[in-house]
């Protein structure tokens, strides 16, 4: 936040330092930095008791001109959101040399001012010690100033000068136009007037009399009438450093298209680098900072207002979409009992959910940080098809990433998302999720066998990377993390104990109960247990950030609507091939029907030994020996791959065929391609431009200003191994 003194009802005098006012202000008050004109323009009627229908206002800021410790101030005409933004982000970095912002604030009735072709009013903002011109007084002043001695009116050939008789499409294109030229020439302007049909700048320089003035002409152009006078100003804006009419709007609109390609992951220092190869110039980090807010609220939406229309966008998703879930959470701490303070809201699509029925009962869990406005943090939840593609099954925005929104979003999911049945979930060593998973009404309870709770391979060897410095190290824990045999698993810890003592006893007391000697369970697959089907990392998720370009940035709505969209086509793709394999009558997905095939071709090297009836002895080409048994009680072999996956080895495949065993029996039904088209079957239905929405009648929900980080914004920071998108806040 920063100061606002408003001063009004007086007059204006010049003082020993400059401009100064006659009255002590008529109020004061601390204002968000990201207030727009708009809003202080309402906040000026509000503390001051004008009547806004029956006055407007000049605003004029005293501005900081001096040099070092010197203070020279002058009048800083203030008439639109660029030159206030510009006048906010100046003092906010210190460089006006003043921390508050003073206000001197001229009521103008209203009927001084002329009504525009729309019958819209309309009044002109000029600096004081002028006249005050209405739009019909400065018509009547035309043709003196386009006969006015000190007008020149040349054409050079540069294309970024500026003469008279130029002409502009749009009032914005001569606005970048004076921001280029003036750049170029080292030279700073303000703004005089500005409104509908008139445009009016000055030299910031207090002893320059260079002054331009434009207008509306027939065809609704904009066209450079007169400029009076020579920028007689030294050129003291120094070349690389940043400049007062480089605002973070003007910024905003530049970098658009770079915002729209790269999204999330284009840096602020690319945005300042993407500028300075323009214009020579660099801005500031928070300029950038701004800029890149701005350009996406143009593209996506205000953040503010997109809180608003969220309530309402997911009401008709989940009427287009019967069986779709929401669940929100906030408090009742507004001051209107229709609006709620947003703490967090959570939703899954109804063909997520129907499709997960057809999927292995394995997700896995993440969270993400959100780099917007209000910050925030994303939590998603992925489930895997036959073909080990992702399935997108919930997610949720929150607030604060701590143990009681986790448990918020796991206990909700339960019930509503995922069902009654028992599921392995893979996360990090998330202690939110480990106090859960320990809780016996949480529908999450391991002691209950209602879930079982396992590690993330990945996460483990990074854990093991920063702890003990070492790549071989994490490369090695991560292998033996991934063995299926018992034999291998324990070669490999043995070297774990030979290359670290303190790593392998770090990982045999990982998770462990006090009672207990180990846990390997819950991060190796060997004494998985078949839990996990063979699913050892939460990189599903990364991929599912991957599917969501710019996420990280969005305003809430156009974040939810992103998941939507991503979720829609995804599942049609999906659908298609899905499609294709059933058409050719295949009875496995594509994925599975391939590793088959490769076992198949490696079991001929395979020596089948009869023990019994059932079991069996199986050696290979290398002389390693597995044992296969095929009782009705149990199925499987020493090397435990079909236990662990659901996906028989080549060991199993070669005493079928010994037998003469139909081999497909014994693949999980959840890699059919029966399945896998089920799993994709239930269709997204878009919910409709705003104006299709069905009526909305529920509460509104606001965000919490508070979480607006203040002072410089931080950067996410990410371990080279790890990608940004999966670093949590936690």
């Amino acid at each position: 936040m920063f100061p606002i003194s408003i001063y009004t009802g007086g007059s204006i005098e010049n003082g020993e330092m400059g401009v100064t006012y006659n009255k002590p202000p008529s109020a004061s008050y601390p204002a968000q930095d990201d207030i727009t004109f708009d809003e202080l323009k309402r906040k000026i009627f509000e503390l001051t008791g004008l009547n806004e229908d029956e006055n407007g206002i000049n605003v004029n800021a005293r501005w900081n001109a001096g040099a070092g410790e010197s203070h020279c101030f002058v009048l800083l005409p203030i008439c639109e959101n660029n030159m206030w933004r510009m006048l906010v982000e100046r003092t906010l970095s210190g460089l006006t040399g003043w921390s508050i912002v003073e206000l001197f604030v001229e009521a103008v009735p209203n009927s001084d001012c002329t009504q525009n072709d729309h019958g819209e009013k309309s009044q002109s903002n000029v600096e004081c010690g002028e006249k005050t011109h209405t739009v019909g007084e400065e018509d009547q002043d035309d043709s003196q100033e386009l006969t006015d001695e000190e007008s020149f009116d040349f054409k050079p050939t540069d294309n970024s000068a500026l003469y008279v008789g130029r002409s502009f499409d749009r009032k914005d294109d001569l606005r970048r136009a004076l921001i280029e030229y003036h750049i170029k020439q080292n030279r700073e302007f303000v703004v005089v007037a500005s409104n509908y049909c008139r445009y009016t700048v000055k030299c910031v320089a207090p002893k320059c009399g260079w002054r331009l003035y434009s207008k509306q002409v027939e065809g609704n152009y904009f066209q450079i009438k007169q400029i009076k006078g020579k920028h007689v100003c030294s050129n003291e804006v120094g070349d690389g450093k940043d400049h007062i009419n480089l605002t973070a709007d003007f910024i905003s609109e530049l970098i658009l298209d770079l915002i729209k390609k790269r999204g999330d992951v284009c840096t602020l220092k690319e945005i300042q680098d993407f500028v300075h190869e323009l214009y020579g110039r660099m801005p500031s980090y928070n300029k950038a900072w701004r800029a890149k807010e701005l350009a996406v609220a143009h593209l996506f939406g205000e953040w503010k207002e997109s809180y608003v229309k969220l309530a309402p966008y997911l009401n008709a998703i989940q009427v287009a979409n019967p069986g779709t879930k929401v669940e929100w959470w906030s408090d009742n701490s507004t001051d209107n009992p229709n609006v709620r303070l947003f703490r967090g809201v959570a939703w899954a699509f109804s063909p997520a959910i129907e499709g997960f029925k057809q999927c292995r009962p394995v997700i896995s869990v993440d969270s993400m940080i959100l780099c917007g406005k209000y910050g925030g943090t994303m939590l998603i939840a992925v489930a895997y098809d036959a073909e080990d593609q992702i399935l997108p099954l919930a997610f949720a925005v929150i607030k604060d990433e701590d143990d009681e929104s986790w448990s918020w979003f796991m206990r909700w999911m339960r019930p509503e998302v995922v069902g009654p049945r028992p599921l392995c979930v893979i996360s990090d060593r998330r202690d939110s999720l480990l106090k859960l998973f320990n809780q016996p009404d949480s529908g999450w309870c391991t002691g209950s066998g209602q879930a079982c709770y396992r590690y993330c391979s990945r996460y483990l060897s990074e854990n093991i990377r920063s702890s003990f410095k070492k790549d071989y190290l994490a490369k090695l824990v991560k292998w033996v993390s991934r063995q299926n045999q018992p034999s291998k698993f324990r070669l490999g810890m043995l070297r774990i104990l030979e290359t670290n003592r303190k790593a392998h006893n770090w990982l045999v007391k990982l998770g462990a109960r006090p009672d207990d000697k180990s846990a390997y369970h819950l991060w190796s697959l060997c004494e998985d247990g078949g839990c996990r089907y063979g699913i050892m990392a939460v990189n599903g998720n990364e991929r599912v950030f991957n599917l969501f370009p710019q996420i990280q940035m969005l305003p809430i709505k156009a974040l939810v609507q992103l998941t939507f969209t991503m979720s829609a086509e995804t599942s049609a793709k999906s659908r298609e091939a899905a499609s294709k394999i059933e058409a050719e009558k295949q009875l496995w997905s594509n994925k599975v029907t391939a590793s088959l095939e490769a076992r198949k071709a490696k079991m001929s090297e395979h020596k089948v030994i009869s023990i019994s009836d059932d079991e069996f002895e199986v050696e290979t080409r290398s002389k390693v020996k597995q044992t296969v048994r095929l009782g009705h009680d149990q199925r499987g072999c020493s090397c435990q791959k079909p236990q662990l996956t659901g996906i028989p080895c080549s060991h199993l495949l070669a005493v079928c065929a010994f037998r003469s065993l139909n081999a497909d029996e014994l693949v999980d039904e959840a890699y059919s391609a029966r399945q896998l088209l089920a799993t994709w079957a239930p269709q997204f239905h878009p919910p409709g431009s705003p104006e299709e929405w069905p009526d909305y009648a529920g509460v509104s929900y606001s965000p919490d200003c508070n979480s607006i980080n203040r002072g410089r914004r931080r950067k996410v920071i990410s371990s080279p191994n790890v990608p940004a998108k999966l670093k949590r806040s936690s």
